[in-house]
């Protein structure tokens, strides 16, 4: 088996490091247990929460949801303050934040065959309006992997609507890492609003040095992103199937082989293709024609390079149960909830509802 990677990682690298990255290399290096460590953990992400913004942040940083709970930190009196009692003043507010002491580490115990009592508890502080979405939505996705509760496995490549060869689904989304030959990033994130006779809506937001530029708009008849609402070198993220080696795309990309890409603990298997003159080189996923990378390079007078790369998706998702972005919880389940920690109906009922709500796509945790 390691050798297997080792091949696949070679091979990767050898059609131009094609490889998922991270804009920021460094993350947090110590665990997160106490309300010491919480706010450690916001002052680790601060700098980046100045950059971009909340919404930003937790975009660039969808492996921890939570750092929404930061903002209530970051707009805090005692933030910014020098006085020697700040770190009381904030670990006091992080302690009511969360509740009591037994938070931290009742979630942190990952295994239970029932519903345990603190999922309970933040499911009627939920519903009082002491505690955020995010925070009930952590309950859930316990709940979930500890299969409490078990929506049915949905294969979300399986579900997408084909129109001659282009196939997508609403909600689908992808985000991506544009990086200039000068090291500079710029991350871009498209998400399929609609799909109808108009064609395919896109909502797309970029995150720069610059700030957050938000766009929507329909994806032109060769699915290519309009010029005006498009951020780099990147003329389309979706391209049409079937895809065979030997293939002419768009005309000018010329398919001449394949390629094991890496996406998080996904393998996918790519179709490579170059243009004519071999200063581009774009890979597109066999299955779905989602573009997984590109690069481009051109050399005249001085050297002009462009790579881009997935960061995060969830086409390929197997389960649509757990999704760390974006939270959809409509504001009248939590009427359903309150009857559930009132005991006006039971355990049953509320787990059977949350699996027929997660199943339909109307709750996303």
């Amino acid at each position: 088996m390691l050798r297997i990677a080792v091949i696949l990682i070679i091979s990767v690298i050898a059609l131009g490091s094609f490889s998922t990255q991270s804009i920021f290399a460094h993350q947090p290096d110590f665990p997160v247990q106490t309300p010491e460590d919480i706010l450690k953990f916001c002052e680790f992400f601060y700098e980046e929460y100045e950059l971009f913004g909340l919404d930003g942040l937790v975009d660039l940083h969808p492996q921890y949801p939570n750092l929404r709970a930061c903002a209530i930190l970051y707009n805090h009196i005692a933030w910014s303050s020098t006085h020697q009692a700040r770190d009381i003043v904030l670990i006091a507010e992080i302690e009511k934040y969360l509740g009591d002491s037994s938070f931290l580490k009742e979630r942190h115990i990952k295994k239970f065959t029932t519903m345990p009592a603190w999922v309970i508890q933040d499911t009627e502080r939920w519903t009082d309006g002491q505690y955020k979405d995010s925070l009930y939505a952590y309950g859930i996705r316990a709940l979930i992997e500890n299969n409490i509760i078990s929506p049915k496995i949905v294969d979300n490549v399986s579900q997408r609507l084909c129109i001659d060869g282009l196939c997508a689904k609403e909600t689908d989304y992808v985000t991506y890492s544009h990086t200039s030959k000068y090291g500079n990033t710029i991350t871009e994130k498209f998400e399929v609003e609609k799909i109808d006779d108009d064609g395919i809506m896109i909502n797309s937001k970029i995150v720069s040095e610059e700030g957050i530029k938000n766009h929507r708009f329909l994806l032109d008849e060769d699915s290519r992103i309009p010029v005006d609402d498009k951020c780099c070198k990147t003329e389309k993220f979706l391209y049409k199937t079937p895809i065979k080696i030997g293939d002419v795309i768009d005309e000018k990309y010329q398919v001449y082989g394949t390629v094991t890409y890496p996406i998080g603990n996904l393998l996918r298997e790519g179709m490579v293709a170059e243009n004519q003159d071999k200063t581009k080189v774009i890979v597109i996923d066999k299955q779905t024609g989602l573009l997984l990378n590109e690069k481009f390079e051109k050399t005249e007078i001085t050297t002009n390079w462009e790579k881009t790369s997935v960061l995060q998706t969830n086409v390929f998702e197997e389960s649509e149960g757990i999704q760390y972005h974006d939270l959809k919880i409509p504001a009248w389940w939590k009427t359903s909830a309150m009857w559930f920690t009132e005991g006006l109906t039971s355990e049953d009922e509320y787990v059977q509802a949350l699996e027929y709500m997660i199943e339909k796509r109307i709750l996303i945790v």
